[in-house]
């Protein structure tokens, strides 16, 4: 991820905490997969994908506050 591309992703997610709390929960399934894996290897794959969409709509949503911010400007 490039400087100039960071420092307006920083400056969403600090203004809107719900796009925060969404890649937290991305990151906690992610942490569940593994944990999955290591218990029971028929929900690893699962788990992953589930965090991968959770991560991926975390990513979508901060990257559509960032468009809008930037349109008002």
């Amino acid at each position: 991820m490039s400087v100039e591309r960071s420092e307006p992703m920083k400056q969403t997610l600090k203004q809107h905490p719900r796009l925060l709390i969404l890649f937290f929960l991305s990151f906690g399934l992610g942490l569940f997969g593994i944990y999955l894996a290591f218990i029971d290897s028929v929900y690893t794959m699962s788990a992953v994908i589930a965090s991968l969409f959770a991560f991926g709509f975390a990513l979508q949503r901060t990257a559509k506050y960032m468009q809008r911010e930037e349109d008002n400007r």
